[in-house]
C-alpha cells in the first residue's frame, strides 16, 4: 500500500494482518465514488451564476504578519458544462495592508478565481472525467457533518500522474460531496514545499453549490506561510447569468486600488458582511 494512504487511513488499513479489511474497504469506497459521479448533473448546480463573497489573503512567517488583504467581490461562474471558461473575480470594496517590506510578485494573485470552481467541476481536477481513473478511493469511517450522515472516502494516486491526495466527505443519502480536503502533491515545485485545499459545499436553491474554500501554502524559500479563504454562501446575491451576455474579465487585480484604512468603519454599507461573518467565525479561522 502507498504509504501516504496511512496519513489518512486508520490503523487497521496500515496492519498487515488486515489486508482483506483494505481490500474490503477500497471495493466500498470505489462503489460510494461510482455512485457520487453518476449523479454529479443531479446534486450540483449547473447554470452561470453571480455571486457576492468575501475573500481574503495573507503572508506570514513564524514570527509575524508580512501582509493582509481583504474584501467583497464579484463572483461569475461559468456553467459547470463549460470545460473552457474560468471563474472570474472583481473587486466591489478592498483593503490591504503590508507590515513589512514583501516582493509582491510572490503574493497570491490569481488565487481568488482558481478557489471560486470546485474540485467537482474544475476541468483538471482529481474528479473531472479525465482523471478520476487515476486515483483509488478507500471508505474509511462514517462521520456527521452539520447533521448530515456522511461517509469518509480517502483517496490517493493509483498511477503515476495522479496529482493530490485527501479525504472526500460524501452525503450518505443523497451521495454528494459536501467536504474535500486534499494536498496537491508538490514534490517538483520550485515554489511550494507543502500546498492544501479545503472546499465545502451546501444545498441550496435545489443544488449543491460551493460555498467556502480554505487554501493554505508553504513557500520553499524562507518556508512563507501563505492563507486564503473565499466564502460565497454567507454573502450570496445570485442570479442566473443569460447565456449571450459577457462577464469574464481577464487580469482584474483584486486590490491595484485598494484602501489601506482598517477599521471598523471600513465596511460601513455593508453591514450584512459583519453579521455574516460574526455567525461563523470559524470561516475565518485560518490552519
Amino acid at each position: 500500500m502507498n504509504t501516504a494512504l496511512s496519513l489518512f487511513a486508520p490503523q487497521e488499513l496500515t496492519d498487515g494482518k488486515q489486508n482483506d479489511s483494505a481490500e474490503a474497504k477500497a471495493v466500498a469506497g470505489q462503489s460510494v465514488m461510482e455512485t457520487v459521479f453518476d449523479r454529479f448533473h443531479i446534486n450540483y448546480e449547473m447554470s452561470r451564476t453571480h455571486k457576492i463573497g468575501y475573500y481574503k489573503e495573507s503572508m506570514s512567517d513564524a514570527q509575524s504578519i508580512y501582509y493582509l488583504a481583504d474584501g467583497i467581490v464579484d463572483i461569475f461562474i461559468p456553467s459547470n458544462l463549460n470545460q473552457v471558461e474560468n471563474a472570474s473575480i472583481s473587486p466591489i470594496k478592498t483593503r490591504k495592508k503590508a507590515f513589512k517590506e514583501i516582493n509582491e510578485e510572490n503574493l497570491l494573485f490569481g488565487n481568488a478565481s482558481d478557489m471560486a470552481r470546485s474540485s467537482v467541476w474544475r476541468p483538471n481536477s482529481f474528479l473531472s472525467e479525465k482523471n478520476r481513473d487515476h486515483y483509488t478511493f478507500s471508505y474509511l469511517a462514517d462521520t456527521i457533518i452539520n447533521e448530515n450522515e456522511v461517509s469518509i472516502i480517502a483517496f490517493e494516486p493509483s498511477k503515476t500522474n495522479g496529482k493530490a491526495i485527501g479525504k472526500i466527505y460524501v452525503d450518505k443519502s443523497s451521495f454528494a460531496i459536501l467536504k474535500i480536503d486534499y494536498r496537491p502533491i508538490v514534490h517538483h515545485s520550485k515554489y511550494w514545499s507543502k500546498v492544501s485545499w479545503t472546499e465545502e459545499f451546501k444545498f441550496k436553491n435545489g443544488a449543491y453549490e460551493l460555498s467556502n474554500v480554505k487554501f493554505h501554502g508553504t513557500s520553499i524559500e524562507n518556508d512563507f506561510q501563505y492563507d486564503a479563504i473565499l466564502i460565497m454562501d454567507q454573502l450570496e446575491v445570485l442570479s442566473r447569468i443569460p447565456e449571450n451576455e459577457s462577464y469574464i474579465q481577464e487580469n482584474v487585480s483584486l486590490f491595484e486600488k485598494a484602501d489601506e484604512e482598517f477599521t471598523d468603519s471600513f465596511w460601513e454599507g455593508y453591514d450584512f458582511l459583519k453579521r455574516s461573518l460574526s455567525a461563523e467565525p470559524h470561516l475565518l479561522t485560518q490552519n
